[in-house]
């Protein structure tokens, strides 16, 4: 897999271009805005964009969305079965208050635990992981990355005072789900520096 990673929007958000190995299929995983850079990798490649992946629906993490879907009408917009609320609203998920307009999109898919979507030989595997928002979930793909938004960070763990947060719901999500996972599992988050499963489950101070 080949992966690219822009900070984007004013939040400094993660945003991220997966690759298949042979570079003809793509995803987008939490466009914060319109990337340039991203639309011209994906035409110069000729490559088919078949996802675009949300973790949650913050506005920090959609702002791009009307934007890609016009570029590239065929993709699909999926995101956690639980987060259609918090999408639909506006003032609830902060578009307007991030980007200076509303971001309200409707998912074409809504994923629950355990489903898995192709992008070429890739396989992205979904785990619901609630508590920063109640429809948050993360993306691991070939068992090797994890693409994990606002719920595990480097040394630290998402924050829960917004709406539909909960925090007790976030460390059952990261013990019960992602410390499961491999310690070589490289974890991508939403925002902040890369890092491990099993470092963050030998240093992380929240859980």
């Amino acid at each position: 897999m080949k992966i690219y990673s822009i900070v984007a929007g004013s939040i400094g958000t993660n945003s991220y271009l997966l690759l298949s190995d042979d570079e003809k299929e793509a995803a987008i995983i939490d466009p914060a805005v319109f990337i340039p850079e991203f639309a011209e990798k994906i035409d110069g490649l000729g490559a088919t964009l078949n996802y675009i992946l949300l973790t949650h629906g913050h506005g920090d993490h959609t702002g791009g969305i009307p934007e890609f879907k016009e570029r590239f009408p065929d993709a699909k917009l999926a995101a956690g079965r639980h987060e259609e609320e918090l999408l639909r609203n506006a003032s609830v998920n902060y578009s307007s208050v991030i980007l200076g307009a509303e971001v309200n999109p409707m998912p074409d898919i809504l994923l629950k635990d355990g489903d898995e979507l192709k992008v070429g030989n890739l396989t992205l595997k979904v785990i619901e992981t609630p508590g920063h928002t109640a429809g948050g979930v993360s993306y691991l793909v070939n068992n090797e990355v994890l693409f994990s938004g606002d719920t595990l960070f480097r040394g630290s763990v998402g924050r829960t005072d917004l709406p539909t947060g909960d925090m007790i719901t976030l460390l059952r999500s990261i013990r019960e789900k992602l410390f499961t996972l491999d310690d070589e599992v490289r974890v991508l988050p939403g925002h902040m520096q890369d890092t491990t499963i099993g470092r963050e489950k030998r240093t992380n101070p929240f859980v």
